[in-house]
């Protein structure tokens, strides 16, 4: 049993997520889901095999197992050719691809174009990814494509509109299927202590969130009772 499963099983009250828990998720975390503790609202969620977890919607995620902060580079990193993209927007799952908008698609991990062509990188990927690279014929056939149509700013502009609304109505859905599996949202006996609200996850060091914060901390044992 990973990391996760056993974080997942530990707290069986999962509560109805709300469109603010969506939509601080990065969309390249595998599974989340929403409970309380001890009066906070907490988020979990997959982060390979590990569980993360977050309380303050602006604040850091950080390893559940460690109690460090997860770096903003190690998100971003977790993309799929993440070192030939810029202007990554981990929570919609948007970049900028040779000049092009490009959007993440997490359920067949890959990228594509506004026009819904999957994304063609010049090299093999930086991180893992069950998808490969086509061959010489349908990347030509791709650039052939895209170089026909005009770059035009207006077009631009509605296309990411385009592509954040996509994000939006995943991010529904999203929340629908997590609030059909939600129970009872009451308060479980875990062993994550109350914590602060946390700091900026931009600005925040790892020493200052083990100093700030008293995160949960598992290693696999089950959770020991609270004490009275």
């Amino acid at each position: 049993m990973s990391h996760w499963e056993f974080t997942y099983n530990q707290y069986p009250t999962k509560l109805a997520p709300t469109t603010e828990d969506a939509c601080n998720i990065p969309v390249i975390f595998s599974n989340w889901f929403v409970t309380h503790n001890k009066g906070d609202r907490v988020r979990f969620a997959q982060f390979g095999d590990e569980a993360v977890w977050n309380i303050n919607p602006d604040g850091p995620w950080i390893y559940l197992q460690t109690n460090l902060e997860v770096p903003q580079e190690t998100l971003e990193a977790a993309f799929p050719y993440f070192d030939q993209i810029v202007d990554l927007d981990i929570y919609n799952g948007i970049a900028i691809y040779n000049g092009k908008v490009v959007a993440w698609h997490q359920p067949i991990q890959t990228w594509k174009y506004r026009n819904h062509r999957t994304v063609h990188f010049n090299q093999t990927p930086t991180k893992g990814t069950n998808s490969a690279l086509n061959s010489e014929e349908e990347v030509s056939e791709t650039s052939s494509n895209e170089s026909s149509q005009k770059s035009d700013p207006d077009k631009d502009t509605a296309q990411v509109e385009n592509l954040l609304r996509q994000a939006e109505t995943t991010v529904t859905s999203a929340i629908q299927k997590l609030s059909s599996q939600a129970g009872t949202p009451e308060p479980t006996n875990s062993p994550l202590p109350k914590a602060s609200p946390l700091p900026g996850k931009s600005k925040l060091s790892t020493t200052e969130v083990s100093q700030t914060a008293t995160p949960p901390i598992s290693k696999g044992n089950a959770p020991a009772p609270p004490s009275t």
